[in-house]
């Protein structure tokens, strides 16, 4: 006989329909907010410890077959609670309204969707070569002030002067003055 789930205080039962939405969510295109996969209900199971020796995932997989169907892909959450009805009285012959109880508490605990073991950002040495603004030579270090800040609109444009000098160069209206001119 599968646990009842009268047993289970109405909290427990908020707090699985959260952590329902949580795990539902998590990695899943699909998700249209009242449906779960199995692989998201295997997560939460052994993020919350309620997967071991006792309950295994091919329990998990099984016991969705039997509530689902063949054909079905996801549960809801009615589905779930059937589905962790079955795995109390997988786990505990004797008392599944308590093994359920206890399972409810576990998974009530995990917070969300934990990604320990994802695969971090690199660090890679020829990035930051190449954006570090202070060995920029030529025009590329005319757009940036000497903190490494762009010089926005300044540094990008090149404002025509018409005064009859190329424009960067430094030596402009030195003409006169240098032959003793004007």
């Amino acid at each position: 006989m599968p646990a009842d789930w009268s047993v289970v205080d109405a909290a427990s039962v908020d707090g699985l329909k959260a952590g329902f939405g949580a795990f539902g969510k998590f990695g899943d295109r699909t998700f249209t907010g009242n449906n779960m996969a199995l692989k998201n209900a295997d997560k939460w199971l052994k993020e919350a410890e309620v997967l071991g020796k006792k309950i295994t995932t091919t329990d998990t997989s099984i016991t969705f077959k039997k509530v689902v169907g063949n054909s079905e892909k996801t549960m809801t959450f009615d589905k779930f609670k059937q589905f962790m009805a079955i795995l109390a009285e997988t786990s505990s012959k004797e008392d599944p309204s308590g093994e359920l109880i206890k399972m409810a508490a576990k998974l009530v605990k995990v917070a969300g969707p934990g990604t320990t073991g994802t695969t971090a950002a690199m660090a890679v040495g020829g990035v930051d070569r190449l954006t570090d603004t202070s060995k920029y030579t030529g025009a590329h270090k005319e757009r940036f002030n000497t903190d490494g800040t762009g010089k926005g609109i300044d540094g990008r444009e090149e404002i025509a002067k018409n005064d009859g000098y190329v424009g960067a160069y430094k030596g402009a209206d030195t003409y006169d003055k240098t032959k003793g001119g004007k």
